[in-house]
């Protein structure tokens, strides 16, 4: 009996043209696959003791200073 996949979801964002730039020539630059670094980056977020929502919003105050 084959292994199950695990179930997949596509979801699409709205990000400022010159990061996402930024972020594809950094992938390049690095070697690194730009959609694996977002599904890495959720893995540990999920994977933290912190909450995401506060953690944004602790960041979006920071920049309004």
């Amino acid at each position: 009996m084959p292994a199950e996949t695990p179930q997949k979801a596509q979801f699409n964002i709205r990000i400022d043209e010159d990061i996402l730039r930024a972020y594809k020539e950094f992938c390049k630059e690095n070697g690194l696959d730009p959609h694996g670094q977002i599904v890495n980056f959720m893995r540990r977020l999920v994977s933290s003791e912190y909450d995401f929502q506060d953690k944004l919003w602790a960041i979006l105050r920071q920049d309004v200073k």
